[in-house]
């Protein structure tokens, strides 16, 4: 037959909150993780948005400059977002 279940002991529960209350103490202030986070974001949209309207802006230099249609722009702004997430994704600690 199965034991039945114990019931927590109330006195663990009690370390339990005072341990995690000395954790959240000992972190650092709201606003500068507030601000970190704000770098982060930073910090992965520019790269894309960079080198994704530099893709763009060239290709559709040289697809006017040599009467390609959409061709250049086309694989230069793929080639700018590919390239963009990766630094992106490099920077808030990816593997590659």
């Amino acid at each position: 037959m199965k034991a039945p279940a114990r019931k927590p002991d109330r006195g663990d529960l009690r370390a339990a909150f005072e341990r995690d209350f000395r954790r959240q103490a000992r972190r650092e202030p709201g606003h500068r993780l507030f601000w970190r986070s704000i770098g982060v974001l930073g910090s992965v949209g520019w790269p894309i948005a960079i080198l994704t309207a530099g893709g763009a802006l060239l290709g559709h230099a040289l697809d006017v400059r040599w009467n390609t249609g959409v061709r250049y722009a086309l694989i230069l702004v793929t080639a700018g977002a590919i390239t963009g997430s990766w630094i992106a994704w490099r920077s808030v600690g990816g593997r590659s």
